[in-house]
């Protein structure tokens, strides 16, 4: 750049005096870039993983259609009875009504080293082990689940201005392998998973409706957490739009006394209890399992869930299954 020469002022004097304040004008105009960039990278990161952000950043590298394969634990979390609680609601009450609970489940989750991938509607789908490695995330994703029932809670008893009290979500985990990465077009991607996997765990969610209860996870999430956490399990089912059988499970709490996630000694003793009705129905032995479901319902926290063993045990009285396998076969979602 050629500085203009100022009368009085020495030709020498007045280039370096020019080229000086040239060099002062392009560092502030970098440092206003730089802080732009970071700006522009942290509101990016509000739309997409931030891990994934930084591994953009760091590898430089075009992004592409693609993904690999890896081991993941899914959930899908949905809000009961979102629909009709909405019906009279304006969207400019709705709006930020759903933003305050997608905050607070996203900040147990996120807090429990997992990745929210998506919202749908009132539903999120969130997932572990991707995009940064994860060696416990089974354990991960329930501990978060029970944190988000905590938040949730939290919520329900706060006097803010939240008007779709009372929030009960529902929660389905499961964990598999699954392609992750990046859909969709050249123009536009989506960093997400895909598999019969991610199904299932959207299926799950889905039976909880069916059972009365809060968080279902799946066997191959139980297997890696049956030693931490305290489960019930529930059923051996083929969810409708799947074809092989599951054992899932209901997670109740943390066996860690020192978490803040625990089981009272009535609510242990209410699933022992389960226990016998649940291992007489699976024996098919269904006047003895239909005795005890009905004592069982008297101290039962979730009838629900009673009611529809008492309902299929009746049914199996009456005409027992041709080849009884123990598994129930959903032909409805």
């Amino acid at each position: 750049m050629r500085s203009q020469l100022i009368p009085g002022i020495n030709p020498a004097f007045a280039r370096r005096f020019g080229t000086l304040k040239s060099n002062i004008q392009e560092v502030a105009e970098l440092e206003t870039a730089i802080a732009s960039m970071k700006a522009g990278v942290s509101s990016f990161g509000a739309f997409v993983p931030k891990e994934l952000v930084r591994s953009i950043l760091s590898k430089a590298e075009r992004i592409s259609v693609g993904g690999e394969s890896r081991d993941v634990t899914l959930m899908f979390a949905d809000l009961k009875g979102f629909t009709r609680q909405t019906e009279g609601l304006e969207p400019e009450v709705l709006m930020p009504a759903l933003s305050e609970y997608f905050e607070a489940m996203e900040k147990e989750i996120s807090g429990n080293q997992g990745t929210v991938d998506k919202y749908i509607g009132d539903a999120i789908m969130a997932l572990w082990n991707a995009p940064l490695d994860d060696a416990d995330h089974p354990v991960h994703a329930c501990r978060a689940a029970l944190a988000c029932l905590q938040a949730e809670a939290s919520l329900n008893s706060d006097n803010g201005a939240l008007p779709l009290r009372p929030l009960q979500t529902r929660f389905g985990l499961h964990t598999g392998r699954v392609v992750v990465g990046n859909v969709g077009s050249l123009s536009r991607l989506q960093y997400t998973a895909l598999g019969a996997a991610v199904n299932f765990a959207s299926r799950l969610e889905g039976l909880n409706k069916v059972y009365g209860t809060r968080i279902l996870v799946s066997s191959d999430v139980a297997v890696h957490v049956e030693s931490m956490f305290l489960l019930r399990e529930v059923d051996h089912v083929v969810p409708a739009g799947t074809s092989f059988p599951s054992r899932i499970f209901e997670l109740i709490a943390e066996k860690d006394d020192e978490s803040g996630f625990l089981a009272s000694v009535a609510k242990k003793r209410e699933l022992e209890e389960w226990r016998v009705c649940y291992d007489l129905y699976q024996s098919g032995k269904w006047a003895d399992a239909l005795e005890a479901l009905q004592t069982h319902r008297e101290i039962a926290t979730n009838k629900l869930v009673v009611d529809v063993f008492i309902e299929r045990c009746s049914r199996f009285a009456f005409k027992p299954p041709a080849a009884w396998d123990g598994v129930y076969r959903f032909e409805k979602k």
